[in-house]
């Protein structure tokens, strides 16, 4: 006889959490910042709304710890991306690398990731532009290169553009051949 799911529930609370996180990433994917709610939250998460705010103290604290696994999630793909890279332009480089790969593995609609569209809101935006001034602070040389500097806006231009929906075949071509052009701004001169 298998526990019930609130009583295996009981006895998981870290997969609770994590319920909750990868819920509120889904219902911000669906719906935007402004439209979350709790309800959704604790209903896409097959919980209560007891069970939400047991976990985190208010909607505010369940969006800023979902937004921070998804920024920690790219950071890991970050740093995987600049392992064994040339010094010149390795943080930029794995940058561009990891907003393209992303952006060209997209594959239905609203699948948010960590998408620009939903991070240019103000709160999201803050904790966004907070981890890059901290990943920025480790490269020092890349913050005031303006070729570095300029591949990454590229990386985050297209990717305010084209991200929330599969692209076609024209557009995964010109995403392509934009990352192409992005990291030879990486290369040393």
């Amino acid at each position: 006889m298998s526990a019930s799911p609130s009583r295996s529930r009981r006895k998981a609370p870290d997969s609770v959490r994590q319920a909750l996180l990868q819920a509120t990433i889904a219902v911000i994917g669906q719906q935007g910042l402004a439209a979350l709610t709790v309800q959704d939250i604790a209903h896409a998460a097959g919980v209560s709304k007891g069970a939400l705010f047991h976990h985190f103290a208010s909607k505010q604290a369940l969006v800023d710890a979902a937004i921070a696994a998804l920024i920690a999630e790219f950071e890991m793909q970050v740093r995987a991306l600049m392992e064994g890279s040339a010094p010149y332009g390795r943080f930029s480089r794995a940058y561009v690398r990891a907003n393209f790969e992303h952006l060209l593995q997209q594959e239905r609609t609203n699948d948010i990731g960590l998408t620009l569209g939903n991070m240019l809101e103000p709160a999201l935006l803050a904790l966004w532009g907070a981890w890059l001034r901290r990943m920025l602070a480790e490269f020092p040389d890349e913050a005031s290169d303006p070729r570095l500097y300029a591949a990454r806006c590229v990386a985050d231009g297209y990717w305010a553009t084209a991200y929330g929906r599969p692209l076609d075949e024209e557009e995964r071509s010109n995403a392509l051949a934009m990352a192409e052009q992005a990291l030879k701004l990486c290369d040393p001169q």
